[in-house]
């Protein structure tokens, strides 16, 4: 792989909860200078080969990626995979089945919206997503805003979506080693993402990651859209002190939320960059 100096390796289209088709996120990607492009849609990879011939037409390198929801006790962790081959039937085995959890959550969450005197919720929803079996909070979210129960999208969550909330249903849990070994089997490189986001201490957050590198992960976002510049810096210094190989990304997912894709920051250069592993680098 060329000299790279340009990359985002999570982002989310219509594949998942994003607004935009893959060709616009390349567009999107290009136009801010991205030279390597990744969609990481949550627990599907059926964007991805769309994904990859909008990127040759426009010139931008790309690798395949997924972003799969695993859970540390009650804290909800993600791990993206990037590189791996997306018809290893193990891992697509397990995205279906988080897919299926999904889609019975879904059914879950409308039927207490629609007990609390909201009508149409479940058909409503479903004119929004594009697949249908990865219908999530967000969905719902812009539902309940569109409709007027609540003012904005955030407030959807503060007020029906978080737990605790009427309208939460926990999903069923899949384990960071589960995710981590799935993508590993299917000749991928596992990667702990915007590790700033997680709502742990310091001790907490080192349990989470010795789980996550005992099942072999080795990678970790350290600039992401949902960073601040303080904790771009305490990643960087933290993959640096464990020899980790640093991916970087957007977590682009519509136009006004968080930041647009390439420009979360680029790597610094004293970080080893996750692409100088891929296997065709």
């Amino acid at each position: 792989m060329k000299q790279i100096k340009r990359a985002d390796l999570h982002m989310h289209s219509t594949f998942s909860d994003g607004v935009e088709e893959p060709e616009e996120l390349v567009v999107r990607a290009k136009n801010n200078g991205v030279e390597l492009i990744s969609l990481t849609d949550h627990d599907e990879t059926g964007g991805l080969e769309r994904m990859r011939a909008a990127a040759a037409q426009h010139g931008l390198q790309f690798v395949n990626g997924v972003e799969i929801s695993a859970d540390y006790g009650e804290v909800s962790i993600h791990v993206v995979g990037l590189d791996f081959d997306p018809e290893d039937e193990m891992l697509q085995a397990l995205l279906s089945r988080i897919r299926d959890n999904r889609f019975e959550r879904a059914v879950q969450m409308a039927e207490k919206l629609e007990k609390l005197g909201m009508k149409g919720v479940w058909e409503g929803v479903l004119k929004i997503v594009t697949n249908p079996r990865l219908i999530g909070r967000p969905h719902f979210a812009a539902w309940l805003a569109q409709n007027g129960y609540v003012e904005d999208y955030n407030a959807a969550f503060s007020k029906y979506l978080s737990r605790g909330k009427p309208g939460y249903v926990e999903r069923a849990k899949t384990s960071i080693h589960e995710a981590t070994s799935a993508i590993l089997r299917a000749k991928g490189i596992p990667v702990l993402a915007h590790p700033g986001r997680y709502k742990l201490n310091e001790w907490e957050f080192d349990c989470m990651f010795e789980e996550f590198t005992g099942a072999g992960g080795h990678a970790i976002e350290v600039t992401t859209g949902s960073h601040t510049p303080g904790q771009n810096l305490l990643f960087c210094d933290f993959a640096q002190s464990r020899n980790l190989w640093a991916s970087t990304g957007s977590d682009f997912h519509r136009p006004m939320n968080r930041c647009e894709p390439g420009l979360q920051g680029d790597l610094p250069g004293t970080v080893d960059p996750v692409w100088n592993h891929f296997r065709a680098a």
